[in-house]
């Protein structure tokens, strides 16, 4: 059986196209799923983004964890490779799959077990220039 997408909301932000993905995977597999179907997970290069992602996610009504590409084995790395140095606010230093999560008037990014299951993540297109 092949991975089967049900995109919850999709929406651009800058040069990309994101997709909150409805299905409850462990980091590795949304991972893995998302660089067959599409490019990786999303990466976020500011807080600006972060915002509009967390705004997107919760005014669409989903939960407000998901995964992301961001992921801690002796630093912080982005799946895709990007070198930025943003890495939200941590909560949790002791797994090592980052979930971004509200909490009352704000998010943190909290280290989560990668085995856990998560129902939302997100996928990133890269819109190429014309």
């Amino acid at each position: 059986q092949g991975f089967s997408c049900k995109f919850f909301v999709s929406f651009f932000l800058f040069n990309s196209k994101y997709h909150i993905v409805n299905q409850p995977l462990n980091w590795t597999e949304a991972q893995t799923n998302c660089r067959q179907k599409y490019t990786d997970l999303a990466t976020i290069e500011n807080s600006e983004e972060m915002d509009q992602l967390i705004n997107t996610t919760l005014s669409a009504g989903s939960s407000n964890n998901f995964w992301i590409g961001l992921y801690n084995e002796i630093n912080y790395r982005w799946s895709d490779g990007f070198n930025g140095s943003f890495t939200g606010n941590s909560y949790n230093d002791r797994q090592i799959c980052m979930v971004p999560y509200w909490h009352s008037d704000h998010y943190h990014w909290s280290d989560s077990s990668c085995s856990s299951l998560f129902p939302f993540f997100l996928a990133k297109y890269v819109l190429n220039s014309v």
